[in-house]
């Protein structure tokens, strides 16, 4: 082989090899490999948020890090110790009580502000959130949480005109504004309560240490990850983003990976030395899970030439997929309710040992109650 070739090709798997690298330690700084979090709530408070739109993927993505049953996670919802919020993007993710105010806080104002005009056209405007407000506030004082249906039909009692798209508004908006919160279950879906009464207590934290605190969460709990990556993740200003990483300093690590500088947690390169080898193990995952949706760039786990195999739908939700040292090598499919058995849809030949242990991975998912 030509030197130039030759060197061309030493350069192409020392990146692949760096590549996967990445892929392993974001799976170890998620909980998908090493010390498993011991409680939903540690889970949350892992990664700061987890998207969670879709009900089931919000509690597989913490069973399945927890090593516990779906239940259990509902259980965490039901005591308070986790909720379910649009604390980023206007989508909702699952995350711990206790950090839901000061998100809330420093990230709100700019959600607020870019729905303005959508809410406008809808007909919110201040009078009507007023109203909403008062109506919510007398139901649930004193009271149990109510259902959405519940709210609905104490705004229509109250003369409030909710049609079209005008009830998830104000919900949202009420929510964003510290009136309301999604609490305990029941039969599957989430009852609202006032916030006040159902969140812990929390105190006000200035913008800056706050900035600060997202990125070191952040990044401890995704890292190895971008500045653009936390961006995009968290919603906010490039000004922001850099603001926030300047003032976590040295409580990050830096990886420096080809021209890009990646941000991690300090502990994050010494349990991938002791844990390698659960790292690089088969593994399961729900379809909107973070190891895919919580970056910017998910190449490393989820390489381009797969990219279509995960997300062919053209709603834009992916599909559960499964994981071998570290990077996507299948997707796969639940079973109907009550009958038959998981797909594994391989994205490249794997082998057969590897196929079985990704229906055993999907399958524990599945059956968990």
């Amino acid at each position: 082989m030509p030197a130039a070739r030759a060197t061309r090709a030493t350069r192409a798997t020392r990146a692949t090899g760096a590549t996967r690298e990445l892929a392993l330690l974001r799976l170890i700084a998620q909980g998908l490999a090493g010390p498993r979090p011991e409680t939903p709530a540690a889970a949350a408070e892992r990664l700061l948020c987890l998207q969670a739109q879709d009900y089931w993927s919000g509690l597989a993505s913490v069973a399945v890090r927890c090593g516990i049953g779906l239940d259990q996670v509902e259980a965490a919802f039901d005591s308070g110790a986790i909720v379910r919020a649009w604390p980023l993007r206007g989508t909702l993710h699952l995350l711990a009580a206790r950090d839901l105010c000061w998100m809330r806080e420093l990230l709100a104002p700019r959600q607020l502000a870019g729905v303005a005009l959508r809410e406008s056209r809808e007909g919110i405007d201040g009078p009507l959130l007023e109203a909403a407000e008062r109506v919510v506030v007398e139901l649930l004082t004193g009271n149990e949480p109510q259902s959405r249906a519940q709210l609905n039909h104490a705004w229509a009692a109250a003369g409030l005109d909710t049609g079209g798209q005008r009830s998830y508004h104000l919900i949202w908006h009420l929510s964003h504004s510290g009136t309301l919160v999604l609490g305990p279950t029941r039969s599957g879906q989430h009852l609202f309560a006032l916030a006040d009464d159902w969140l812990p207590p929390g105190k006000s934290i200035e913008r800056t240490a706050a900035l600060q605190r997202l990125a070191c969460r952040y990044f401890t709990g995704h890292g190895p990850a971008t500045a653009a990556d936390l961006t995009r993740w968290a919603n906010i200003t490039v000004a922001d983003a850099k603001l926030a990483i300047a003032a976590a300093g040295a409580k990050l690590e830096t990886l420096t990976v080809g021209d890009t500088s990646y941000l991690l947690g300090p502990e994050t390169r010494d349990t991938l030395s002791a844990d390698r080898k659960q790292a690089e193990a088969v593994l399961a995952l729900p379809h909107f899970d973070e190891l895919l949706l919580g970056y910017r760039d998910r190449g490393p786990t989820l390489p381009p030439e797969r990219d279509l195999g995960v997300f062919a739908n053209r709603n834009g939700v992916p599909a559960p997929t499964i994981v071998h040292r570290g990077q996507v090598v299948a997707t796969w499919k639940r079973p109907r309710k009550g009958s038959g058995a998981v797909a594994v849809a391989p994205l490249l030949p794997v082998t057969a040992t590897v196929l079985a242990q990704a229906v055993a991975r999907a399958t524990e998912i599945s059956c968990r109650p």
